[in-house]
């Protein structure tokens, strides 16, 4: 399973979930145990690219443990956010960015992805025929 970085969703529509993969390398590098994880916070973040103003600003989002990981190709630790018809009922290209909070005596904090953003394109839901 790979992670996406654009994902696209009609105007006013739930689906799809945004999601983001805790990778590999992220959880080697800054030392994330199971222990953090079962104590943190995600919230998701969305700013529309043209105005600069959040649509969605630190809303709470899920933390998807994988209870049978096995293998390095099976992600271990995803997080995900699913819009409301409010955060998807102004269409166009946003930049969107997850936070994971990590509480109690493993204070800190990570953004994901890392580097860049996730790329939320919200589409108009009317499909436009032309008959020739």
């Amino acid at each position: 399973m790979k992670n996406k970085s654009t994902f696209f969703i009609k105007k006013n529509s739930t689906l799809p979930a945004i999601k983001y993969i805790v990778p590999q390398d992220i959880l080697e590098k800054y030392d994330l145990t199971k222990d953090m994880f079962e104590n943190c916070a995600v919230t998701f973040s969305m700013v529309k690219l043209e105005t600069g103003f959040f649509k969605i600003a630190n809303k709470q989002a899920d933390l998807i443990i994988n209870r049978e990981y096995e293998t390095m190709d099976d992600p271990e630790y995803i997080v995900q956010y699913t819009p409301t018809t409010t955060d998807t009922n102004d269409i166009g290209v946003f930049i969107g960015e997850f936070k994971i909070d990590f509480l109690g005596s493993n204070c800190g904090k990570i953004t994901l992805p890392a580097e860049g953003y996730l790329h939320v394109i919200v589409q108009d839901s009317i499909t436009k025929t032309t008959v020739i």
